[in-house]
């Protein structure tokens, strides 16, 4: 159970680390508490042992700077909006289009 929790637990937090690095950095959130959960699984299940804790502190390590790379850049995003005037005038372009097809339409009963 605890090798399981481990594997969970480094997959899940590569997983956050490489969400948190892409633009998609708000979906990191997901699989970092899901490596944070399992890290401390596989930590309670390890407690009373004398194996090795390495892993388990990488886990954590790499859920910690991906929840901390995440926040960042949730927090620090700009949203930069373009030259809207070019959108504007292909708006009312397209909508003059459409009114001169439906007065050019023959509507005959």
């Amino acid at each position: 159970m605890r090798l399981l929790f481990i594997i969970l637990g480094l997959i899940s937090a590569v997983f956050a680390v490489i969400l948190a690095v892409l633009p998609l950095s708000n979906f990191a959130f997901f699989p970092a508490i899901a490596a944070l959960i399992f890290g401390v699984l596989a930590f309670i299940k390890t407690r009373g042992t004398n194996k090795p804790k390495h892993t388990i502190q990488l886990i954590l390590l790499l859920t910690i700077i991906s929840l901390v790379l995440a926040t960042y850049k949730s927090i620090n995003a700009t949203t930069e909006v373009g030259d809207t005037e070019q959108l504007e005038q292909r708006a009312q372009d397209s909508e003059e289009d459409a009114i001169e097809e439906l007065n050019d339409l023959d509507i005959s009963e």
